[in-house]
């Protein structure tokens, strides 16, 4: 089941943006690699609606959290390695030689970089099986690896890498200056025979990217993960909760339940009433995501959804004046709640398009 959220949560919360330097995404944005922001992307617009996913993703990162884990790879070795693999080879030998003879050709008459290239992602390539078996072994011998649901998929690549198919990438020379037709028969392997394992080898580095930026964001910054359950009873506790975004934040605790699920917040202007809602739908949305939250501590009852009215705008388009265009996302919000779906609701000062009587009246 996804998790229900709109357009309007999302910006009320500040939650996406690449290019925005105060969103909550570019606050997790230092990936390596950019298939790592890819999925980091991803991520960022699929929450889970299942505790065990959660609070396995959770567990996957605070466990890279703990144990300081670093990506083995620059930009610069990623790059070309991806490059050189994402131009998959002939299937026939024959025809991969030929072309690799054309290319040979081409650099010695007219100086062409080709066949240059096609070199340096090979040896590129060879470093970065190396690179990452030596890199996965290390990870295995984490004490805390064997309870974990990363260790999983750590065995599955060390098995891979550790194929007899995979022998001659380990006895070969780092700095060897390979014979024409050898370099030509590794790189069909590497290309062909080796494509489909090296891509799900790429897939697995762009998701370890991402657990090792954002453990690491989580570690620097002193946030804690969630722990999950999928109980009926509504409960949603956090203690110490404040805005990761907001230099000296003020922590506030917050506690919702079954018995108690309106909360009716009041305050004097600017004592900070809609931040510490933002703060509040900003750890809820980062909990579902199985992500690391700005607080003390947070346990919570999985929602199916979050929806908030904060900075609700006008609309000239649709000729939408700005309490029409709050009345607009009440009935949107009111049908959502009608459905019995179980929902995460904010309100900041309803109706204040309109005067108080009014408003009071709504």
């Amino acid at each position: 089941m996804k998790f229900e959220i709109d357009k309007q949560t999302l910006e009320d919360l500040n939650l996406l943006g690449k290019y925005k330097s105060n969103s909550i995404f570019s606050l997790f944005n230092h990936t390596v690699t950019r298939g790592g922001e890819m999925m980091l992307e991803r991520m960022f617009l699929n929450p889970f609606t299942d505790a065990n996913l959660i609070n396995q993703r959770s567990s996957i990162l605070d466990l890279f959290q703990k144990n300081s884990c670093t990506f083995p790879f620059t930009r610069e070795e990623f790059d070309v390695t991806e490059h050189y693999l994402g131009n998959p080879d002939h299937k026939n030998i024959v025809i991969s030689i030929v072309h690799n003879i054309r290319r040979k050709a081409l650099q010695l008459i007219a100086n062409d970089k080709e066949f240059g290239m096609l070199q340096q992602g090979l040896m590129y390539s060879v470093n970065f099986v190396k690179k990452l078996e030596k890199h996965l072994v290390e990870i295995s011998k984490i004490p805390q690896i064997d309870e974990n649901p990363y260790q999983m998929r750590i065995k599955k690549a060390l098995a891979v890498l550790h194929d007899r198919k995979m022998n001659w990438i380990y006895a070969l020379d780092d700095h060897a200056i390979l014979p024409f037709i050898k370099m030509a028969l590794y790189d069909h392997r590497m290309r062909y025979n080796l494509s489909t394992v090296m891509s799900e080898m790429m897939e697995m580095l762009h998701e370890m990217d991402v657990f090792v930026t954002v453990s690491a964001i989580g570690r620097k910054r002193g946030f804690v993960y969630a722990m999950a359950n999928d109980n009926k009873n509504f409960e949603i506790d956090i203690k110490g909760v404040y805005h990761p975004c907001v230099p000296n934040a003020v922590a506030n605790d917050i506690h919702i339940d079954s018995r108690s699920n309106v909360l009716f917040l009041t305050g004097a202007n600017m004592a900070g009433k809609s931040t510490l809602m933002k703060s509040f739908g900003v750890s809820l949305y980062l909990a579902h995501m199985g992500f690391p939250v700005a607080a003390e501590s947070i346990n919570l009852s999985v929602r199916q959804g979050l929806y908030t009215s904060i900075n609700v705008p006008d609309d000239l388009n649709m000729g939408y004046s700005h309490f029409y265009a709050e009345v607009i996302r009440v009935k949107k919000i009111a049908t959502e709640v009608a459905s019995e779906k179980n929902l995460v609701i904010m309100f900041d000062e309803l109706f204040k398009g309109t005067n108080v009587k009014d408003a009071y009246d709504a």
